[in-house]
């Protein structure tokens, strides 16, 4: 049994050119970040990180005197 793809998804040919347009793409000089998302998503992550061990030594500071 073949299974065709549908008409209305893009063909494989056009899915490698925007792949290859997408590569030929830099971001700004000096990011390190191709998706806007991801920045802000790895600044939200580092910024609950820092909060939750600095709320944590200070419990423990805290609890432990």
């Amino acid at each position: 049994m073949l299974i065709r793809r549908p008409s209305f998804l893009p063909s494989l040919e056009e899915l490698e050119q925007q792949a290859q347009d997408r590569s030929a793409q830099s971001g700004p000089p000096g990011s390190q970040f191709d998706h806007p998302t991801a920045k802000y998503i790895f600044f939200v992550g580092l910024w609950i990180t820092v909060v939750a061990h600095v709320v944590g030594g200070v419990l423990f500071a805290i609890i432990k005197f």
